[in-house]
């Protein structure tokens, strides 16, 4: 299999765990950036491109006030931070925010009540000190994912993830990297909040009416 080929295969495993220690092992140094790896992916992330990320209640958001906790960033540095391409179609927005506000039938239905816009290069540009030298922090795929409440369908092209690259050794803790991680993905993602009620006009709001009505909860 060609370095591209193999990119794509571990991107793409539906039993990958531990997917950023995974890549970094396998492909150090965002390696597998230089390919698209996902499945009908329109083509690689390219450094210029505007990326959303959105975050539910009550789990990563503050309903009172808003506020998004820094642990609602925690899936960098564990399989991944979803995110979802500008250039995605409403349609495939709206496939993969039903996914997201999925639920099962005995948990509270979900809503999103934070969406970022950010530029991809400043995640790629972000730097972390790593034995004395310079080093990039974060990779960011096209990978897609499978669906939730379609798993026969196709998954959205248009979706994407950042993957820390695991640097640290110590005094530094485990804890402590997964804390800088955090703070570093708030910092870089949340400076440019956009209203849920009229992005995409108002395709959010639309879907959050539809998901606190059960349309969204999982079959058994």
């Amino acid at each position: 299999m060609t370095s591209c080929e193999l990119c794509r295969s571990l991107l793409n495993d539906p039993h990958l765990r531990n997917g950023a220690a995974a890549v970094e092992q396998r492909f150090p140094g965002c390696h597998c950036e230089q390919f698209s790896v996902g499945d009908r992916s329109p083509g690689r992330i390219e450094d210029g491109e505007l990326l959303y990320r959105m975050f539910t209640d009550p789990i990563d958001v503050d309903e009172d006030t808003g506020q998004v906790a820094r642990d609602a960033f925690e899936d960098g540095h564990r399989d991944g931070l979803s995110i979802i391409r500008e250039r995605a179609s409403d349609r495939e927005i709206e496939r993969l925010v039903k996914d997201i506000l999925s639920v099962k039938p005995d948990k509270k239905r979900r809503t999103i009540l934070a969406i970022f816009e950010f530029r991809c290069l400043d995640v790629r540009e972000e730097r972390c000190t790593f034995r004395g030298d310079q080093h990039k922090a974060f990779c960011v795929y096209d990978q897609t994912v499978p669906r939730i409440l379609e798993p026969a369908e196709a998954p959205v092209p248009t979706h994407g993830t950042i993957m820390s690259r695991r640097l640290y050794e110590l005094p530094v803790t485990r804890r402590q990297f997964q804390n800088d991680c955090n703070e570093t993905l708030y910092r870089l993602i949340t400076p440019q909040r956009r209203d849920v009620h009229t992005f995409r006009n108002g395709l959010i709001a639309n879907l959050n009416l539809r998901s606190l009505a059960g349309e969204f909860v999982r079959a058994l």
